[in-house]
């Protein structure tokens, strides 16, 4: 069924063919089916209102698993708002096609759609303004004697309907939020693993340069004083220690350049750790350059969840493109999306976005058009 975290931020039971559709299209064959036949049974199978009746059943199924269909729509709300009520309107036109108030149970399917559009008390609230027309259809159109009480247990039915949807919406957010912070512990773990590693590297890499360096320098100097002081046989041995002495010196500072150059952080790992398995969003990251300090790959890390969020939340997009690298002297982070643009008001998290840049002495740039929204990052490579 729709679940939606925040509206539409999952809907990640669409559109496959879980138990709640396919009991969704069991109750909806079963109704049109049993109508359908017993109405022509009193009519006609040519008679008006077994063929609007037929037409009505098939409208509704497709209205239907169009309002349920997993990819969203652009201005998702407003359309399932359409979809949702053109629904509950045809469900009170079949009312007046066919007799049988058993036919309200589809007003329940639509009615069990109401708390992924509103909040459960106003959903609970509202309840009686699609229940009320099939008393009156019911009431003063067929003329039922039992109306009111008929109408009295399909609201009952309404309102369990809104009650186990929302539990369902409750256990997905629920699951759908311990997912995230799962993806985003385990990104951080794995950056902060790194950034230790990293650490121990360059401790190994300075001792290095600083002990073994300098002695090698000290006897470097040493040998050239003691070349000149000597002559013959040992001062061409003296020359082939001074050689040997700078050779291992250039060989120290090779391997330490390596060290640290090894040092940078595998940001890939850790982006991998928090774009996969993300509901509805399919990413795609491209590192072209390597981030060595810890605080400019947790910035990285705390943007990407940023937009990540956004995109689902506000944007409904479905993919996403990650790219980072280097421009005369200064990194770059482009993100965008393919949702919904047009105008925003940055929130907090776009505003907290934008200090981490600028806290690195970096800024960023916000670009909201037709075709989705993009974020451009850019900080010094070095820190000021």
């Amino acid at each position: 069924m729709l679940i939606k975290l925040t509206y539409a931020e999952t809907m990640k039971a669409f559109p496959k063919l879980d138990t709640e559709i396919l009991s969704a299209l069991l109750t909806w064959a079963l109704v049109a089916g049993s109508s359908v036949y017993f109405l022509q049974k009193q009519l006609s199978w040519d008679h008006w209102r077994v063929v609007s009746a037929s037409a009505g059943y098939l409208l509704f199924i497709g209205l239907f698993l169009a309002m349920i269909r997993d990819k969203p729509y652009r201005h998702d709300k407003g359309v399932r708002w359409t979809l949702l009520l053109s629904v509950m309107v045809l469900v009170v036109g079949l009312y007046l096609l066919v007799p049988y108030s058993y036919g309200a149970i589809l007003m329940v399917l639509a009615s069990a759609m109401m708390p992924h559009l509103l909040s459960f008390k106003q959903a609970v609230w509202l309840s009686p303004l699609w229940s009320l027309p099939l008393y009156l259809v019911l009431r003063f159109y067929w003329q039922e004697e039992y109306a009111g009480i008929t109408a009295l247990l399909f609201w009952s039915f309404n309102l369990f309907a809104l009650i186990m949807m929302n539990t369902a919406l409750k256990e997905q957010r629920a699951r759908a939020r311990a997912e995230e912070v799962n993806r985003e512990l385990m990104a951080t773990q794995a950056l902060l693993s790194q950034a230790s590693k990293q650490a121990e590297r360059t401790r190994i890499a300075r001792n290095i340069h600083d002990l073994l360096g300098h002695h090698l320098t000290a006897l470097s100097i040493n040998l050239q004083v003691a070349q000149r002081k000597t002559d013959g046989d040992v001062r061409q041995l003296m020359e082939q220690c001074h050689s040997i002495a700078a050779l291992l010196l250039s060989d120290v500072r090779e391997a330490v350049s390596d060290i640290r150059k090894g040092s940078a952080l595998n940001l890939q790992q850790a982006l991998a750790l928090l774009t996969d398995n993300v509901p509805r969003l399919e990413v795609k990251v491209e590192l072209e350059t390597q981030v060595t300090d810890i605080e400019q790959a947790n910035m990285v890390l705390m943007c990407v969840r940023e937009s990540l969020t956004n995109s689902l939340k506000h944007g409904h997009a479905d993919k996403m493109w990650i790219r980072l690298y280097q421009s005369d002297g200064w990194l770059a982070l482009s993100i965008r999306d393919n949702g919904e643009g047009g105008d925003f008001l940055p929130g907090n998290g776009l505003n907290g976005l934008r200090e981490r840049v600028e806290a690195l002495g970096g800024r960023v740039q916000f670009d909201a058009t037709d075709a989705g929204f993009s974020t451009l990052l850019s900080w010094p490579e070095e820190k000021p």
